[in-house]
């Protein structure tokens, strides 16, 4: 292959920021201070700001405009286009390739420019117009308008030939009116232990309607008793007829454990919503079963736990010995009379006992000195056949 040839490969960084329009406001799209984004935002529709939304009937035609923005340095020659959406993996928004064969919404779109040069720090707004064809079925439909960096051919010559062409894009939902259906299946949830002992969930969520759905996707992480630990997720766009999937991280807990992980999907399935409106109906819940998940501990907490153990059976071992001894005293201990020129030692020897026992037992106080004839309780006398 020749030096020339390689000097045409583009590695292309393709960046989507606005194609899903999350919920916070994105005033342009850009990679590198170059981008664009939409000329004619909807005051009464944030999302608009973001990306390009109309509702189109077949063979009606609608108008928009782009604002294309330069806010590096230099002067920068942009090329923009239309481009059909595709599912990346996970079942994500993308933006099909300029090269790829465009037989999809991306060809209803026309572009008055298709390459415009912006000195530094200076935009401009290029209109377009989106045409439907008569057979544009019913629901929601999603191309893209790409913003590409051109770079003049044998800008990098004497170097080893990769040329890099950054690239953004922004997605445009298009509605065709009729029977509209917003419905989601939740899927299964899975998780699976990384090797730094994060837990990684995987849920997952199958759009069996006609219009993209926004889907509040929550794994709520539970421990044994119960308290919660842990909320995983956010708000995700569904594309229609597509199953989506996440990863979602539960950073290694430091006491490990067991944990219960409940999965919930929650949306708006009102036939009113839409790309970045409410049909202000109650939301609909999913919720599948929960899925039990081990964790070890740290190994700091493994240690201060086993100590916590050793702790625990100690006191309880010290609880049963002194309920036993309780039991014990309550139950044989007998009534004895002191005898003249008898001593508290003198009896807890005669008794075979501990005088210390005996002091407390009768709550007696230094010196521990004792009445003749007064009583204090002791335990039974044992012969030598261990008889009382």
């Amino acid at each position: 292959m020749h030096k020339k040839n390689y000097s045409r490969i583009s590695i292309i960084i393709f960046v989507v920021y606005l194609l899903l329009g999350f919920s916070s406001t994105t005033y342009a799209v850009e990679y590198g201070g170059i981008g664009g984004r939409p000329a004619n935002p909807d005051p009464a529709n944030p999302r608009t700001e973001s990306i390009f939304v109309h509702t189109i009937s077949p063979s009606n035609t609608v108008g928009d405009a782009i604002r294309l923005i330069n806010n590096t340095s230099e002067t920068k020659t942009l090329t923009v286009y239309g481009v059909d959406s595709i599912v990346s993996s996970g079942g994500a928004f993308a933006c099909a390739q300029k090269a790829d064969v465009q037989n999809g919404s991306g060809s209803w779109i026309k572009l008055s420019k298709s390459v415009v040069t912006l000195v530094s720090l200076t935009n401009e707004v290029i209109p377009f117009s989106i045409t439907l064809p008569a057979n544009a079925s019913v629901g929601e439909h999603n191309a893209c308008i790409v913003i590409q960096e051109q770079k003049a051919e044998g800008s990098d010559e004497g170097k080893t030939g990769v040329v890099l062409s950054f690239r953004t894009g922004i997605r445009v939902a298009i509605l065709v009116p009729g029977e509209i259906v917003r419905k989601l299946e939740i899927g299964e949830v899975t998780s699976t232990k990384k090797e730094n002992g994060d837990i990684s969930f995987k849920p997952k969520v199958k759009n069996t309607g006609n219009v993209s759905i926004d889907a509040t996707v929550n794994i709520i992480i539970k421990n044994t008793l119960g308290i919660k630990v842990a909320t995983l997720g956010g708000q995700y766009p569904v594309l229609r007829g597509e199953e989506s999937e996440w990863n979602l991280d539960f950073k290694k807990p430091f006491w490990g454990g067991w944990y219960n992980a409940f999965y919930t999907v929650e949306y708006d399935a009102g036939v009113n919503a839409g790309v970045g409106t409410k049909s202000g109906e109650a939301l609909t819940m999913l919720s599948a079963n929960p899925i039990r998940i081990f964790s070890m501990p740290e190994t700091t907490a493994l240690v201060i736990e086993f100590l916590a153990l050793v702790l625990i059976l100690v006191l309880i071992f010290l609880a049963v010995v002194a309920h036993k001894r309780s039991n014990w005293i309550k139950n044989t201990w007998v009534s004895y009379s002191v005898a003249e020129g008898e001593d508290l030692m003198a009896i807890a020897k005669k008794h075979n006992v501990s005088w210390k026992l005996l002091a407390k037992v009768n709550k007696l106080k230094a010196p521990y000195a004792l009445s003749t004839g007064g009583t204090i309780s002791v335990p039974p006398l044992v012969d030598q056949n261990g008889q009382k």
